[in-house]
């Protein structure tokens, strides 16, 4: 799978659901998907997974994380739920953005995950619409200052948010 067909069904879950208000509801969209999202503190890396066994969904969401961390976890693992449809179980190590290994993921599946997260959370049109609009500000002069405030409307990272302006040809 392309990172580009991951980032459209994410596209079309948020037209099925008519969604075009910052943030976006990620929490709301897992119910609506037919999934659990419960919440616990895990020993060790894992920051989530996804389950399902027949109707059954849920996703596991570990409450050291942040709170913007858990949004993405959740996104990521609906992007599990959504395109990897064989999978009854998927469990999600922390991701640590900054790492400079973080780049070079391999599996398949976790970039499709990914991919599909950033695209739910931040969706381009949105994404293209806020970068033009804090441009026009004087109060927001600066890359770094500009990539605060569209993380904080957006509810994501900065880093998840540089990334995302980075693969949307924004910034590079």
């Amino acid at each position: 799978m392309s990172r580009l067909e991951a980032e459209n069904a994410a596209s079309q879950l948020l037209n099925k659901y008519g969604i075009d208000r910052l943030p976006v509801p990620v929490e709301e969209i897992a119910m609506w998907e037919g999934a659990q999202v419960v919440r616990q503190r895990f020993e060790g890396e894992q920051s989530g997974f996804m389950y399902r066994e027949g109707r059954e969904r849920i996703i596991g969401i570990n409450t050291s994380s942040g709170r913007r961390r858990q949004r993405f976890t959740i996104a990521h693992e609906i992007g599990h739920m959504t395109l990897h449809l064989q999978d009854p179980l998927v469990v999600d190590r922390e991701v640590n953005w900054r790492d400079e290994n973080s780049s070079l993921a391999v599996d398949p599946k976790e970039i499709d995950a990914n991919a599909f997260a950033a695209a739910l959370l931040m969706p381009q049109d949105l994404v293209v619409r806020e970068v033009r609009l804090a441009a026009q500000r004087s109060d927001l002069s600066g890359r770094d200052r500009i990539i605060s405030y569209l993380a904080q409307i957006f509810d994501v990272s900065t880093s998840a948010m540089s990334y995302r302006l980075i693969n949307l040809g924004i910034y590079s």
